[in-house]
């Protein structure tokens, strides 16, 4: 999977989506990120920061908190 096109599937996306970034990460660069938050609708970015591929492990309080917002945003 990590090597597919999946951009097709992300405008059926119906639910609100959060993509977490680090800003460094070199698996999947920032600018993948960018195009799946213009494709998939509801959907928001949030870049971490001098973070890598494993942002909740190189900031984990940070992503926590980004977290715990989007989820108490969504709830309402």
């Amino acid at each position: 999977v990590v090597n597919e096109d999946l951009c097709a599937y992300m405008p059926a996306i119906k639910c609100p989506t959060l993509l977490i970034w680090g800003e460094n990460d070199t698996a999947t660069p920032i600018s993948d990120a960018k195009k799946m938050a213009s494709l998939i609708p509801d959907s928001g970015l949030c870049e971490i920061k001098g973070a890598g591929h494993f942002s909740f492990i190189d900031s984990p309080y940070e992503v926590n908190a980004i977290i715990a917002s989007f989820l108490e945003v969504s709830a309402q």
